[in-house]
């Protein structure tokens, strides 16, 4: 069945002028009109990049948050891009790099946090989903471990789609993007294996570190040191 795909602005348009039709689906985001934001006094707020409300006959059917995540970056690319963006004879060198670190820090505790919201959400019949470059989600892969997968969405399950980069094209033409594979976990085991720190150094590693930087406590500058210090 082809359901028309609203976008919110183009809904409150049609709901004012009553020319709404019996199905549709609403996507909420930013830019969209409309951007659904979650919050409680004192607690934690966020937003959701994306929210498909799926509507039939008039009802409202269910509810499908929708995340996508490119890469952060580090440094600054904003001369390289204003040099090819002007056709400047002379292109300086891009200062950015790739920021993994964020993988652990920011983006799995937010995934985490949002699977676990729509997980008590009774419309959120499909879970949620998780769109990010394939690259990305490896790094996912290696930190959280083996994960047992999902048949198919359902309440508190994550759906996730990756894509890479498709042919390369002539310069100045954009390059498509092509998806490469969807994988379903729960968001509970995705949590639970992302806790349990198998991946992670291990606290020796830590210990190791400080020991060997501090070197051996009988060496004689160390020793000097500590006198000075008291």
């Amino acid at each position: 069945t082809n359901i028309p795909l609203l976008r919110a602005d183009d809904f409150l348009k049609l709901k004012q002028q009553a020319k709404l039709p019996n199905s549709f689906v609403v996507l909420f985001g930013k830019n969209s009109g409309k951007e659904i934001q979650l919050k409680r006094a004192e607690s934690i707020e966020l937003s959701l990049d994306w929210v498909m409300a799926v509507v039939i006959d008039r009802a409202l059917s269910a509810i499908i948050p929708i995340e996508v995540q490119s890469m952060d970056t580090t440094g600054n690319y904003r001369d390289n891009w204003e040099a090819y963006s002007r056709e400047l004879p002379k292109i300086p060198e891009s200062e950015h790099g790739i920021n993994w670190a964020n993988v652990w820090k920011r983006l799995i505790p937010q995934l985490i946090l949002k699977g676990s919201i729509s997980a008590t959400s009774s419309l959120c019949k499909f879970g949620h989903y998780f769109i990010v470059p394939d690259i990305v989600y490896a790094r996912f892969e290696r930190l959280i471990g083996e994960i047992k997968n999902s048949e198919a969405p359902g309440p508190g399950i994550m759906t996730v789609m990756t894509y890479a980069l498709g042919p390369e094209t002539p310069f100045g033409e954009m390059r498509s993007l092509k998806r490469l594979r969807t994988a379903r976990v729960r968001t509970t085991d995705f949590a639970e294996a992302f806790a349990s720190g198998k991946q992670l150094p291990l606290g020796t590693d830590l210990d190791n570190q400080v020991i060997g930087l501090l070197g051996t406590l009988s060496d004689p500058m160390f020793a000097q040191q500590g006198r000075k210090s008291r």
